[in-house]
């Protein structure tokens, strides 16, 4: 079920983005994490974390905001 949550908002996220004036999409450029499809990844990383690399599942880059409603929270290693 997170899956097709994530996948949706990934979609939503790209729709949205392509209508909307090239000034907000600088801004939610800033604002995408990533996290790892993992069923324990319980947390949102930045790109270059350390966090991140160890993920063994697929990576998906999506806004932070979507990403704190899908109950993930910020990874202590790269967002101190």
């Amino acid at each position: 079920m997170k899956k097709v949550i994530i996948i949706l908002s990934v979609f939503i996220g790209i729709a949205v983005g392509s209508a909307t004036p090239v000034k907000y999409q600088t801004v939610n450029k800033i604002d995408s994490v990533y996290i790892c499809q993992s069923k324990s990844a319980y947390a949102y990383h930045r790109y270059e974390c350390r966090g991140l690399q160890r993920c063994t599942h697929s990576i998906l880059k999506i806004p932070k905001a979507s990403a704190i409603k899908l109950g993930y929270k910020a990874c202590k290693i790269c967002y101190r």
